[in-house]
């Protein structure tokens, strides 16, 4: 500020004035004390309300149905700033009916299984879309014994069921089947136990999605909390098959985003009720590492005292082996699941974070502590309703990744089977 502009602003104290109540308006928004709540009523176009709204802001969903197509990037809700959103008692903000088809190309999921010495798979034909959704998996089981080329065996439907085995690579296309066929670039050279996934699914969505992954600044500052739901309505939409890179969620947190509180709402009929991984620009190689790049990281997320009701589905993903940007200084504490599959997966790239006071009622694993995470503290969690003895936490790695480190494991208990030996009397339960 030079001289001359002092000078004048002395002549002018009006000027100076309205310069200091434009400061105070400025700290004033920044600490919420004239946020504004904006209203949103069913039938509303949420994206709307949220682009008119200013950092620091509150939009509420209103008691209804909220049903909507996807809107920026293939959210119902797409978040790039400082909010507030509440669903009150009764909201519900839903995708709607059929709005994700099947795709027929093809998603190739290639980082599971032994580390491959050649990745030479190539998919073509027509897939015929008549009879929905499907997975091929496709493993190398071994080389001829008369001819100096490898074998593979294939399987269409569940995964490592394998109606083909000992198939000769001839190194032209070969038909698998519904039109699709393969290719290897080379009869030999590759490694037993090679695995490829091949999936006709349907195209990933979002309720609510805080950052793209590669937003330049961070989002700072979104608080999701209220009594309402977020219904990602799997059963009447074409969903990913699970295996690839990009599938549902009630709420994804991705790349550059800090300071996320996710509290007291319902999230149903959906892959995965939260997502919270970071991203990075480097190309990715089998195992975990990266060619040099950019890291966008997430950082300081709490999801807490949640409801997810997904007896079909997953529950919550914290870090992703195909999204390898960091993400620090998660809390995953006292919320209520119901699911098919993994309630809670602490996952790659995962660092500083606790899982505590949850109760899981899941028909697969618990909480599952898969590919390297460090620091992690799990404790005071409670398996319900499992009849078979399973374990409350597993840490595991698949081949060619680094497991889990520094995990602490303390007090979590299977309620059905985890009981101690001294059993208390009639006479001692009334002292």
């Amino acid at each position: 500020m030079n001289l001359a502009f002092i000078r004048r602003t002395r002549r002018c104290p009006a000027f100076l004035v309205a310069m200091l109540v434009a400061l105070l308006l400025v700290c004033l928004c920044k600490t919420g004390l004239l946020a504004e709540e904006h209203l949103i009523h069913p039938g509303d176009d949420p994206q709307v309300v949220l682009d008119g709204a200013m950092p620091g802001d509150r939009i509420v969903f209103l008691p209804g149905m909220h049903q909507h197509r996807l809107n920026r990037h293939r959210s119902l809700l797409y978040v790039d700033k400082a909010i507030d959103i509440e669903f009150r008692t009764g909201a519900t903000l839903k995708l709607a009916d059929h709005e994700t088809q099947l795709q027929t190309s093809p998603e190739v999921t290639i980082d599971h299984g032994a580390a491959k010495t050649l990745n030479d798979l190539e998919v073509g034909g027509a897939l015929d879309p008549t009879a929905g959704p499907i997975i091929f998996t496709i493993t190398i089981d071994g080389r001829s014994k008369d001819v100096d080329f490898d074998t593979f065996s294939w399987g269409a439907g569940p995964l490592f069921q394998y109606q083909h085995t000992q198939v000769p690579i001839t190194g032209d296309w070969q038909a698998l089947t519904r039109g699709v066929k393969v290719r290897f670039g080379s009869r030999g050279g590759h490694n037993r136990g090679s695995l490829w996934f091949i999936s006709y699914d349907g195209p990933e969505s979002y309720g609510i999605r805080i950052g793209h992954g590669f937003q330049p600044e961070y989002i700072d500052t979104v608080h999701i909390f209220g009594q309402g739901t977020i219904d990602m309505n799997a059963s009447h939409n074409v969903i990913p098959s699970g295996l690839v890179p990009n599938i549902n969620a009630c709420v994804l947190v991705h790349g550059r985003v800090r300071n996320v509180s996710v509290e007291d709402i319902t999230m149903t009929d959906t892959m995965r009720s939260v997502m919270v991984y970071g991203e990075h620009s480097g190309q990715f190689r089998q195992g975990g590492g990266t060619t040099p790049g950019q890291s966008y990281d997430a950082e300081d997320i709490s999801i807490c005292y949640t409801r997810t009701l997904n007896p079909a589905g997953s529950g919550y993903l914290l870090g992703h082996p195909s999204h390898r940007g960091h993400l620090r200084r998660v809390r995953c504490n006292y919320n209520y699941m119901v699911t098919a599959t993994t309630s809670i997966e602490p996952n790659f790239q995962l660092d500083q974070y606790e899982v505590i006071g949850n109760v899981i009622k899941s028909d697969g694993l618990a909480i599952h502590c898969w590919r390297k995470s460090t620091n992690g503290y799990i404790a005071d969690n409670l398996r319900i309703d499992d009849l078979s003895n399973r374990e409350v936490v597993v840490v595991s790695s698949p081949s060619a990744w680094d497991p889990p480190e520094d995990i602490t494991l303390k007090n979590n208990r299977n309620h059905l089977s985890d009981r101690t030996d001294a059993q208390p009397t009639w006479s001692d339960a009334r002292r």
